[in-house]
């Protein structure tokens, strides 16, 4: 550092930039805990409305009174004779719905104790990916819908080919969609077993994959809301797992 000798009071002039002054980390104010809770709750009740907005537009689609055991009848009967605005309708609720529920999963996330922060990203980037997937293969089914409602039961060669195209597409990008819902399920189903979450271990219950294993039920559900059932249990199963993460750690106060 030089130093400049003044020429007639002997005074000191230092060159060059200034050291900026730090601030006393008292000084710096910290995060409200009741904010962030309050954040953390809203995300929790935005993922849950993102699920319910998905089972709206699986009605959309297809929805309809009657027994699980007669869904898939019932849908192709509901598709054949659905307006093209329905299925529009269907369709375009994907992206929103994907957009809340990825703002739910911020929800679970954040339920992750700070000590499982990799674990925990691990399970954000898969549930998020999960709802890129969704919000695509929700979107294609309208395409799906276009088909049966033109080509189901007709004599054309090229229509039936259409159809069947359209058919093993969407199940391929449903299938492979799956994948990273598993994983983040899993690591999920996992952190809560072993305390390493604020929800309380018997929400490991809830889990979507858990939920997932009773959908067999839902195909012998009577009518009336056997099909309803049968046909929205994917969303609903997830609608019940942030319902359920909102509900046990709605009191939990951010550390």
């Amino acid at each position: 550092m030089k130093v400049r000798h003044g020429s007639g009071n002997g005074s000191h002039q230092q060159c060059g930039p200034r050291t900026p002054e730090t601030k006393n980390p008292e000084e710096v104010a910290a995060p409200n805990p009741a904010l962030l809770a309050r954040r953390r709750r809203l995300a929790g009740v935005a993922g849950l409305c993102g699920a319910l907005l998905f089972f709206a537009g699986d009605m959309l689609f297809y929805g309809h009174l009657g027994s699980g055991a007669g869904f898939h009848q019932g849908l192709i009967a509901t598709v054949t004779n659905a307006s093209l605005v329905r299925l529009y309708a269907g369709g375009l609720v994907g992206p929103v719905a994907a957009c809340l529920c990825i703002v739910g999963f911020w929800h679970v996330y954040l339920n992750v104790r700070p000590s499982q922060e990799p674990m925990a990203r691990l399970m954000l980037v898969a549930f998020a990916v999960l709802m890129v997937f969704g919000s695509a293969i929700h979107v294609l089914w309208a395409t799906r819908g276009f088909a049966l409602k033109y080509c189901y039961g007709s004599d054309d060669a090229v229509c039936r080919a259409l159809l069947k195209a359209v058919n093993s597409y969407w199940e391929l990008a449903y299938n492979i969609g799956a994948v990273p819902g598993y994983v983040g399920a899993i690591v999920l189903f996992g952190l809560v077993l072993l305390g390493k979450t604020w929800y309380p271990r018997w929400t490991a219950l809830a889990n979507p994959a858990v939920l997932m294993l009773l959908s067999p039920l839902a195909d012998r559900t009577p009518a009336p809301f056997g099909a309803v059932l049968s046909g929205g249990f994917t969303n609903l199963s997830i609608a019940l797992f942030f319902l359920v993460s909102v509900w046990t750690t709605w009191r939990q106060v951010e550390e």
